[in-house]
C-alpha cells in the first residue's frame, strides 16, 4: 500500500483532507466572484448585465398600480452605458433593449404629463437620432393567462412523462428539434430577467472526449450514442455578495425548461452536475473559450429515445412529504 493509500485509509485524515480541499474550492469561487461580478465588468467595459438591470427596473416601474415619476437617475444612468458603445456595437442586443426601454418610459411619462421632469428632456435628447426597433418593445404589456392555458391533462402527460436516460438513437440531434427547446430556454424566469445563461452544443470531438474524461457519471452512458450540451452562466451579471449562489439556481431553472423542450421533441436527457474541482472546471473553460467571468452550471448529456430504454426507478417522495404550511 502507497503513502497515499494509507493516508486516505485513515478516517481523521481523510476527514481533515477533505475539510481542506472544500475550503480552498469554496476560497477560488469566491476570488472568481470578487474579480467578475457586475461592477468590476463595468471597469472593463462590459455593460451587458448593468443595462438588463436598469431596463428591469424601468419596466417594473410602469406596472405599479399608482405611478408617479419615476427613474431619473435610472434613466441618466442607462444613456450613460449606452453613450459608451461604439457605432459597430450598437446592433448588439443589450443597446437596442436600453433605447427601446427608454422609448418606452417617454412614452409612459407622456402619457401621464410628466414632460416637465428634467430627465424627460435629456432622454428626448439622446432618442432624437434613433429609431424604435421594430423586432421587440420594452415596456409593460398587458397579460391575460387565461388566453394562454393549454390543455392541462395534455400539459400533465408531457411533463410527467420525462425521465433522465442515458442510452440514445445513433443519430445526430436536428438542430430543428433544438429550436423549440431554445425558446424554452431563453423564457425561463431569471433573475431581474438578467439571462445570464448560455447554451453550448458540443460537436467538437476533442472537447466530447475530454467531457467524456472529466464529468462525474458519464460511465453510466453509452458513450457512443450520447451528444453534450453545456449550460453556464455568468459572473458579470450579479450586484453583490447575497447573490452568490444565484448563477447554479438560474442554471437550472434554464436547463428544466430546456430538457423539457427537448422531451417534447423525442429527445431525451440526463442532467449531470458539474461537481469537478477547480483545476479541472478552468481546463474544460478553456477549452471551450469561454470569457473569463463564465462559468459551467450543468451538463447535459442528450439523445434520441429508443424506443426502450431500462432505468431506474427513482421512487419519488409524496407531495405530502415535501410541502408544508406554516
Amino acid at each position: 500500500m502507497s503513502i497515499k493509500q494509507k493516508l486516505k485509509s485513515n478516517k481523521l485524515i481523510r476527514e481533515i483532507g477533505k475539510k481542506i480541499n472544500i475550503d480552498y474550492q469554496f476560497r477560488q469561487d469566491a476570488k472568481d466572484f470578487s474579480k467578475n461580478y457586475v461592477e468590476e465588468a463595468v471597469k472593463k467595459g462590459d455593460f451587458r448585465y448593468s443595462i438588463l438591470l436598469l431596463v428591469h427596473s424601468l419596466e417594473k416601474g410602469m406596472c405599479m398600480p399608482n405611478p408617479r415619476p419615476y427613474g431619473l437617475d435610472k434613466v441618466k444612468e442607462l444613456i450613460g452605458y449606452l453613450n459608451a458603445y461604439s457605432e459597430t456595437r450598437r446592433e448588439e442586443f443589450e443597446y437596442q433593449l436600453g433605447v427601446s426601454a427608454l422609448f418606452a418610459w417617454t412614452d409612459f411619462f407622456e402619457k401621464h404629463n410628466w414632460q416637465s421632469e428634467l430627465a424627460y428632456n435629456d432622454v428626448i435628447v439622446f432618442l432624437k437620432d434613433k429609431n424604435r426597433n421594430a423586432g421587440f418593445q420594452a415596456g409593460a404589456k398587458l397579460y391575460r393567462p387565461g388566453d394562454t392555458f393549454v390543455d392541462a391533462k395534455v400539459y400533465e402527460e408531457m411533463f410527467l412523462s420525462r425521465h433522465s436516460v442515458r442510452d440514445y438513437q445513433e443519430r445526430k440531434i436536428d438542430l430543428a428539434d433544438v429550436q423549440f427547446a431554445l425558446k424554452c430556454f431563453v423564457e425561463t424566469p431569471t433573475a431581474c430577467n438578467r439571462q445570464m445563461c448560455r447554451v453550448y452544443y458540443i460537436q467538437n470531438q476533442e472537447i466530447t472526449d475530454l467531457l467524456n474524461h472529466v464529468v462525474i457519471g458519464v460511465p453510466g452512458f453509452n458513450k457512443k450514442t450520447v451528444q453534450y450540451f453545456l449550460i453556464t452562466y455568468d459572473l458579470a451579471s450579479f450586484a453583490y455578495s447575497g447573490e452568490r449562489q444565484q448563477g447554479l439556481f438560474n442554471a437550472g431553472l434554464c436547463t428544466m425548461n430546456f430538457i423539457n423542450g427537448l422531451h417534447a421533441k423525442g429527445i431525451g436527457s440526463c442532467c449531470l452536475q458539474w461537481s469537478n474541482k477547480y483545476k479541472q472546471d478552468v481546463e474544460v473553460r478553456e477549452k471551450l473559450g469561454l470569457r473569463d467571468s463564465e462559468r459551467i452550471g450543468i451538463v447535459v448529456g442528450a439523445g434520441y429515445y429508443l424506443d426502450e430504454n431500462i432505468i431506474p426507478c427513482s421512487v419519488r417522495r409524496r407531495s405530502e412529504d415535501v410541502f408544508q404550511i406554516i
